[in-house]
Parts: C-alpha cells; structure tokens; sequence
C-alpha cells in the first residue's frame, strides 16, 4: 500500500516537473527569440544566449543535465550565438546531450544528426593569435569560419568540432576526436587530430 502511494506520488511530481521545464524552456527560447517548431522535446534546462538568429526544426531533442544523459557529465546543453550575424540552423530530427553550440559565424546542423554528451562544437578561435591584442582589451581580432554537420552524421560523445569543419553525410565520428579538418561522406573517423579510419560504403 505504502509503496503504491510513493509510485503514485514520484508519477505526480514527474509530470509536474516535466510541465515547469517545459515552462521554463518555451520561456527561454521565446525571450532569446528563437524559431523553434512545437515538436520540440526538451529534458532538463537549456542554456540560450541568443545574439544573432537561432532556427530549430522539428522533433528536435535534447538532453540537458546528469539527471538526464549522465554521459555528457555534469554538463547542460548550450546553445550560443556570439554576434548579431551569427547563425545556428538545426535540421529536423536531431538529437542532442549535454552539448555545446557556439557560433560567430554559422553553424548547420543538417536533418537527422545526433550529438553525444559533451561535445563542443565552435565556428571560432574565441581569441586574436596576435599575443598582444589577445592580452589587450580590444582582443577582437577573431577568426571564425563555418561549419557544417550534414545529414545522418552520428558524432561520438566528448568531440571537438572545430572551425571551418564541414563533416559529410552519414558519417560517424569516433567519441572524444578532434575534428580539425573535412570529414568525407559515409566513412567512420576519429582521433586528434581526427582522421578517416574506414569507408562505410562497404561494410
């Protein structure tokens, strides 16, 4: 009787717990003026900062928080443009955890893309290579380049996705690589810096 009274009262506050994220999240994403479809599925607490213009298609999922993908660590998801001309696109049908997005420029993630916990993906350098205007206050100097996820890419948990990277589709990216460089279509790659280890199209 007890433990039926217990269930009965952690399935109240689940669906309570899950109406004031969801709350929380529209909130967040409207204010930050974020284009989302309403198919979107959010567990936990998403991170928006939102300078530039931010697109999310439908069925969009993310993980957000331990207490909901504890691969990504103790990390949220985070979704950041830098400047009023950055962009962040994501397709539709794609899957996020614990993850951050942060672009200067733009970043594209194409239809039916699925990010592992804790990858970084970032368009940019965050800092000048010039030691002195890095040192200084004007550290403006920035290099920032595209990226470019296409579709049906699977990117293993703890990846770097650096500037300039265009990964092709149906790739899978190996947890904890570096991508630095193109990543062709339909191959598995991986390492630091990440490189091609086999073709998919004969396996």
């Amino acid at each position: 009787m007890l433990i039926n009274i217990v269930n009965l009262f952690l399935k109240a506050f689940q669906k309570i717990s899950k109406l004031k994220n969801r709350l929380v999240n529209n909130f967040i994403l409207n204010i930050n003026k974020v284009y989302f479809e309403r198919d979107i599925e959010i567990h936990g607490i998403l991170n928006v900062r939102n300078i530039g213009n931010i697109h999310i298609g439908r069925k969009f999922s993310v993980n957000s928080g331990v207490n909901f993908n504890p691969i990504g660590g103790d990390t949220i998801c985070n979704l950041i443009t830098q400047t009023k001309e950055a962009v962040i696109s994501i397709g539709n049908n794609v899957g996020i955890s614990n993850s951050t997005i942060y672009a200067w420029a733009e970043i594209i993630i194409s239809d039916n893309v699925i990010i592992g916990g804790g990858t970084r993906i970032w368009d940019s350098d965050f800092h000048s290579t010039n030691s002195i205007t890095r040192m200084s206050a004007f550290d403006n100097d920035i290099s920032s380049k595209p990226i470019h996820i296409k579709e049906y890419v699977f990117i293993g948990g703890g990846s770097i996705i650096l500037k300039g990277v265009t990964i092709g589709e149906n790739s899978i990216i190996a947890a904890g690589s570096v991508v630095t460089k193109n990543i062709p279509a339909n191959c598995i790659a991986g390492g630091n810096p990440c490189v091609v280890i086999k073709s998919l199209l004969n396996a």
